[in-house]
């Protein structure tokens, strides 16, 4: 996330809970341990935010998924797939790819 600051423990307590909390209402803040992240402070907006955004793309992927089982006597490409659940076949590709090369 472009919008994150790393905060040492000690700096939030110097600062107070208050002032931490205020900061994360324009962004996340992820609070450190010896430069290790331990716990996140984000805004209740945001956190709603992904939260709804993890649950509508969980449904999509059900309904897709039991829409390809009712039609499983069909084979389907991988750009209809994509096409069902809102991904990008291009970026999938190239994932695949790279993922081969590594290997």
């Amino acid at each position: 996330m472009s919008n994150t600051l790393r905060m040492p423990i000690t700096t939030a307590t110097r600062k107070g809970i208050s002032a931490v909390v205020a900061e994360s209402e324009t962004q996340r803040i992820v609070l450190t341990n010896h430069g290790r992240p331990v716990a996140i402070v984000d805004s209740a907006e945001r956190m709603d935010d992904l939260e709804r955004s993890i649950r509508e793309a969980s449904l999509a992927v059900l309904e897709s998924a039991a829409e390809l089982v009712h039609q499983r006597s069909q084979k389907f490409s991988l750009d209809e797939i994509c096409s069902k659940l809102g991904l990008d076949a291009a970026a999938i590709r190239k994932r695949s790819a790279e993922a081969h090369r590594i290997r």
